[in-house]
């Protein structure tokens, strides 16, 4: 097929508008990868409603139906794909290891996150690949690897509130059409699928040789009492050993792949704190969740536990208490989160830079966005966010390229009210169609009472706890705190106080891992405005990786946005952008001067949506640019040549060079 992921992901937010060879398009991309059953094709009929009482509701659980006997097998093994048998409306993952997915179908999600908070009050639910179903009311499909081993897991029921399918149980697929509601189900967060919880596959773990039915086993846990008051899921040999219920419930724990490390490392402490024999240390590793990655990888796992028996030496933490009144140490010195890393290990880790916006905002380092007041800051901050969240097809400012959407993003702010952010969105939504349910799912505001506007101090304690436990609940992995001086005590003036604050706050941030975005003012003086970091102390710029500055000249109407500091990669030139709607456009004109040939080039790119495929294509559009603006006169095809070629020079546009000497333009 000649689709990519980024094709379909399109297709399948707007199934519902596609015709029934668009449709088989999506099935077909994904079952190269899942194992996709037939499912009925069609739409209740009044006829078949009226059989069942008048409920459209029951008429339509018919056509989520698969409609081959034994379907079941397709668990276990990937059923091959083939258009005929398909329906146009529908089709179904057999969920399993043939799919390689165990799916979380949540019913209520109010209800389910009460029920975690009553059942797992400690665990945030991971991220994952997110499909919010086409049926009425907030219900998603959380997608989870499924383990492999011997091990089953099958299908179990929280009726109301979820249902874990596993073994023996199908999910609509992303593209297929609800038969009551004729909705697609959507794509509302894409990422990579995480593996899967400890207690979900607890709760869904099958014996290898049981063959009950899975209906009948979801009976059997209806009836089981699912309240718990224990933070640990019982284990009888870990109960008997002298350690904290936090250690207990990271060995009990499957940690993604390349977050393994940390947890991994936490647990080897404590154990060796309270003073676990090594043998009983390697016996954990080699049976529990903590030792996946040690259990692929001995040598790795040989060095840590050697540098964590020496750190352990060297830094004495805790204290060992009988078991039975055993009380969680307090926190170790400073000293123990260290130790040493060779050069060898930071060249060769297993991490990459990536860009959250390409040449503009790299991932997990924060931007400070400064400059005066009104010049547009928040609503270039706003534009930042929904771009992220559904990325335009020209890419941010038409210039640059969003590397994936899929983010959420929660706002922390003191100056908009709800009405006056009502307003903004409305404003920018008659401009740039952004989806309800990315707005739904995607977009979120800390507020208090009745508004969107808050306050708090982001070096307390209580002030993180706040925006960790919103994080716990929307999972949310850009935060944008707007501005900087609503949210602090410390004196501002002060490098080492604005230092230690901002410290502290990456720290916080890295924790939980999102990516802040930080407003910050200039004064109302020119010598209140800092070197590359807005007033107040130099230390504000000094911490800052990532600096852009937005200025606005109210004599010529005119916005300049300035490239002030990257740490990790190249510098940008000055930006000029002007304002339509409440969202920023590059102002060509205005950056290059209408007689500047780099101006008619430019412009030329954006009239074909920003890439020209060929050097012909864009040639014969800067002639009619050119034309268009200079009635009078005209240019040939070699002087378009020399404007692109000068473009490229001076980094207004991007060449790249493809096989056998073809060449694209982009902005």
């Amino acid at each position: 097929m000649d689709s990519t992921w980024d094709d379909i992901c399109r297709l399948i937010q707007q199934a519902d508008q596609l015709d029934a060879d668009g449709r088989l398009r999506i099935f077909e991309f994904l079952a190269q990868t899942l194992s996709l059953i037939p499912l009925r094709d069609g739409f209740p009929t009044p006829a078949e409603i009226e059989a069942h009482g008048s409920s459209l509701t029951k008429a339509a659980k018919q056509y989520k139906a698969p409609v081959e006997k034994g379907w079941s097998q397709w668990c276990y093994e990937k059923r091959p794909f083939d258009r005929a048998h398909f329906s146009t409306d529908r089709a179904g993952i057999a969920c399993g290891p043939a799919s390689g997915v165990i799916v979380l179908d949540v019913d209520d999600s109010h209800l389910f996150l009460k029920w975690m908070q009553e059942n797992h009050p400690s665990q945030a639910l991971p991220r994952t690949l997110t499909i919010k179903t086409g049926g009425h009311g907030e219900r998603f499909h959380y997608y989870f690897q499924y383990p492999s081993g011997d091990e089953q897991y099958s299908c179990r029921s929280v009726k109301g509130v979820f249902d874990i399918r596993g073994i023996g149980g199908q999910v609509l697929c992303p593209g297929s059409l609800h038969p009551e509601t004729r909705k697609p189900y959507t794509i509302v967060d894409i990422v990579p699928i995480a593996a899967a919880p400890f207690w979900l596959l607890e709760m869904s773990k099958k014996p290898l040789n049981d063959k009950t039915n899975h209906r009948e086993l979801n009976s059997q846990f209806d009836a089981i009492e699912i309240h718990s008051t224990s933070i640990v899921p019982t284990d009888e040999f870990l109960s008997t050993l002298n350690i904290s219920n936090e250690i207990k419930q990271k060995i009990l724990t499957y940690f993604p792949h390349g977050q393994r490390s940390e947890p991994s490392w936490s647990v080897l402490l404590g154990l060796l704190n309270a003073n676990i024999d090594e043998q009983t240390i390697r016996t954990i590793y080699q049976s529990y969740p903590i030792g996946e990655k040690a259990r692929k990888n001995p040598n790795w796992f040989e060095r840590e536990l050697q540098q964590a028996k020496q750190t352990i030496a060297q830094n004495p933490i805790g204290a060992v208490m009988p078991a039975d009144t055993f009380i969680a140490p307090s926190p170790a010195p400073v000293e123990s989160e260290y130790r040493i890393v060779n050069a060898f290990d930071v060249l060769t880790a297993q991490t990459s830079f990536e860009f959250l916006i390409d040449s503009f905002w790299p991932k997990d380092e924060p931007m400070l966005i400064t400059g005066y007041g009104g010049a547009g800051k928040s609503v270039l901050t706003l534009q930042i966010a929904m771009d992220l969240v559904f990325p335009p097809v020209n890419g941010f400012l038409d210039k640059f390229k969003v590397i994936h959407g899929g983010h959420k993003v929660l706002f922390i702010q003191s100056e908009n009210s709800l009405v006056g952010m009502k307003r903004r969105l409305e404003l920018i939504r008659a401009t740039y169609a952004i989806p309800d349910d990315f707005i739904r799912q995607k977009l979120f505001f800390l507020g208090r009472k009745n508004d969107i506007r808050t306050s708090g101090d982001i070096n307390s304690n209580q002030f993180q706890d706040i925006i960790k436990g919103q994080h716990g609940l929307i999972g949310f992995d850009i935060l944008v705190v707007d501005p900087l001086i609503s949210f602090h005590n410390s004196d501002e003036n002060s490098n080492d106080e604005m230092r230690r604050l901002l410290d502290n706050f990456s720290e916080f941030c890295e924790s939980i891992k999102v990516t802040p975005l930080i407003i910050h003012h200039h004064g109302k003086f020119k010598q209140e405005r800092g070197v590359g970091g807005g007033r107040g102390a130099s230390a504000i710029g000094d911490w800052s990786p990532n600096t852009w500055e937005l200025e606005y000249k109210e004599k010529d109407k005119k916005f300049k946005f300035i490239h002030k500091k990257a740490r990790n990669f190249m510098l940008n030139d000055d930006i000029f952008l002007e304002m339509k709607g409440l969202r920023f456009t590059i102002n060509s004109q205005k950056a290059t001067g209408q007689n500047d040939s780099t101006y008619f080039v430019v412009k030329a790119l954006q009239n074909l949506n920003g890439v020209a495929n060929t050097q012909t294509l864009l040639k014969n559009e800067v002639v009619k640019v050119y034309k268009a603006d200079n009635p009078a006169k005209s240019i040939t095809a070699v002087t378009a040549v020399k404007y692109i070629n000068d473009a490229v020079k001076k980094k207004a546009i991007k060449a790249i060079h493809g096989a056998k000497g073809s060449i694209s333009y982009q902005l």
